[in-house]
């Protein structure tokens, strides 16, 4: 028989059809052991699925982004003022959704999380063999900025604008995959050592005025240690040499309480003598030189601030001494401060992936006179044009 569901015979074959369907689920219910009328209004729907929160960040850095960030005395309480954009913030702790983080001038304040991007603190891997720079956290510090000048040389250059643009160049060579040749220490583009995971500069060319802005020695810490950095290095050129030397007077002075800061401080001094061997100049240098470090008399702790708030490999490096003719000239080139950059970034390559010690580590000096920094009174945060 042909059963097309068509013309007048349709609402006869549907009805059937639907008859046939309910009796069958009533006699498979009855057979269950379930009432017919219960059956057919048993719900098929799955339980709902439980959604988890993630576990808000603790502990991190918060970029704020080219619309700035409003500062606030407390979680929604009084606003104070309005930052501008292209700063890191560091933070180590978290109410809810606010976030109390630390000022470029060392003074604490809230900033709603909403309006930051965070990054979590990472997980510092121990360097050596088999270390995954790819996962490697380094905090790179241009030294000075703004009112703190730093050193200036003979014909009026500023260590503050040396310092930002080395470490700018640092950071552009640990951005992409390198190949390095350590017979000349020459760094090309290549396989061998992979972009490193986070690079974040205390001061950046893309922040307030090109980067000149001034930053307190704790906030500069405070980066390092909330970042969760693998290595935290300091980039400055000396002043006021006390000998001629032969050969570059580069200092690099390491924290004493800092484990393995010592070896990090060793590594870029030879890397530094390797790239600027190269260079004709009258050097001149420190009394001591290589990798030094210098102890409060009265303390007994890390004579710079900087490396005494430190808790990870930290070091300050010293290149050469901009108050000198020669060694200005260098440091007004592109040629001479992208070597240093070199000599950086192969330093520290070295420290995380091998055990290797360099030379000329010296051991710790008590060191009683006053090295000399800008006062943090008067600090001027930068505000937010309305």
């Amino acid at each position: 028989m042909d059963l097309q569901l068509v013309g007048r015979g349709r609402p006869i074959l549907v009805a059937l059809a639907a008859a046939s369907a309910i009796a069958l689920f009533a006699i498979v219910a009855s057979m269950m052991g379930v009432r017919t009328a219960e059956a057919a209004f048993v719900s098929t729907t799955l339980p709902p699925v439980q959604v988890v929160e993630p576990e808000p960040v603790r502990s991190g850095v918060a970029f704020v982004g080219g619309d700035g960030v409003t500062l606030w005395s407390g979680p929604e309480r009084d606003p104070l003022l309005a930052l501008e954009g292209g700063i890191t913030l560091p933070f180590l702790h978290r109410s809810g959704d606010w976030l109390l983080v630390t000022t470029m001038c060392n003074d604490t304040a809230w900033v709603d999380a909403a309006d930051v991007e965070i990054v979590p603190s990472a997980a510092a891997e121990t360097p050596g063999s088999g270390f995954d720079i790819a996962g490697a956290t380094i905090v790179l510090d241009p030294g000075h900025g703004a009112r703190d000048w730093g050193g200036v040389g003979p014909s009026g250059l500023a260590e503050k604008e040396v310092n930002l643009d080395i470490a700018d160049r640092v950071r552009d060579l640990m951005a992409a995959s390198r190949v390095i040749d350590w017979s000349d220490g020459s760094v090309d583009p290549g396989a061998e050592v992979p972009s490193f995971g986070r690079v974040i500069l205390t001061r950046d060319v893309t922040g307030p005025e090109g980067g000149d802005f001034e930053l307190g020695l704790g906030y500069r810490a405070s980066v390092a240690t909330a970042a969760g950095a693998d290595a935290f290095v300091s980039i400055h050129n000396n002043t006021v040499p006390r000998i001629d030397t032969d050969i570059p007077g580069s200092e690099v002075y390491y924290s004493a309480a800092a484990e393995g800061s010592d070896r990090l401080a060793s590594l870029i001094y030879e890397e530094l003598l390797r790239s600027f061997s190269v260079f004709e100049a009258d050097w001149r240098g420190g009394e001591l030189l290589g990798a030094r470090a210098r102890i409060d008399p009265d303390t007994g702790d890390d004579y710079y601030g900087l490396l005494r708030r430190s808790t990870m490999p930290a070091v300050i490096v010293e290149g050469v001494y901009i108050s000198e003719p020669d060694e200005e000239a260098l440091l007004a080139t592109a040629e001479f401060r992208q070597a240093y950059a070199e000599a950086v970034y192969r330093g520290i390559v070295r420290f995380l992936t091998t055990a290797e010690e360099g030379p000329g580590v010296n051991r710790p000096e008590v060191f009683g006179l006053d090295a000399g920094t800008v006062s943090g009174n008067g600090c001027q945060l930068p505000v937010r044009a309305e």
